[in-house]
């Protein structure tokens, strides 16, 4: 069973607060989207194809989380700007690198009435090998202190879809 995936994240991953030191990486091998699926974010049993991703070149790569407070001990990090502002320490308001890259209609359609901005979309299909499939996920933002309950909100998105997703 084929299954296609879209990871998107929209204003995502600005900045952690973190206990502790998070380290963040896009250098080869971390800044393609096939080495980072395949060898970061997912297990043996899955077969993957088909990875595109789309927005800022420096809004995805690898992250390590053992030493922080995040509760992952590794994965792929997407961004809405610069990866290297995950880091923290999240002591500036609106710290963010503006990526002037497009938004994404299925984010826009989670916020009725609003358009989404610099958007990072990672879609890749995989077939699992088995009938379970689990994805451990953080959701952060850099801004929400700044802008909750106003014009201006971060938004995320997990969609799954194939034969009985």
């Amino acid at each position: 069973m084929k299954i296609k995936t879209k990871i998107i994240a929209c204003l995502l991953f600005a900045a952690f607060v973190a206990e502790a030191q998070l380290v963040v990486s896009n250098a080869p091998p971390y800044n393609t989207p096939q080495n980072l699926v395949q060898n970061v974010l997912l297990g043996t049993g899955v077969t993957a194809s088909n990875f595109q991703y789309t927005g800022a070149a420096s809004g995805i790569g690898f992250f390590d989380g053992q030493n922080s407070n995040l509760g992952l001990d590794s994965g792929l990090v997407l961004c809405s700007g610069d990866i290297i502002n995950a880091v923290g320490p999240n002591n500036i308001g609106s710290q963010s690198t503006a990526a002037n890259t497009p938004g994404n209609p299925l984010l826009d359609n989670l916020i009725p009435g609003f358009t989404t901005n610099d958007a990072a979309v990672l879609q890749f299909d995989f077939v699992p090998s088995a009938d379970t499939i689990k994805f451990n996920y953080v959701f952060g933002s850099e801004e929400y202190m700044e802008w909750v309950n106003s014009s201006f909100n971060d938004v995320f998105g997990f969609f799954v879809s194939g034969p009985n997703p």
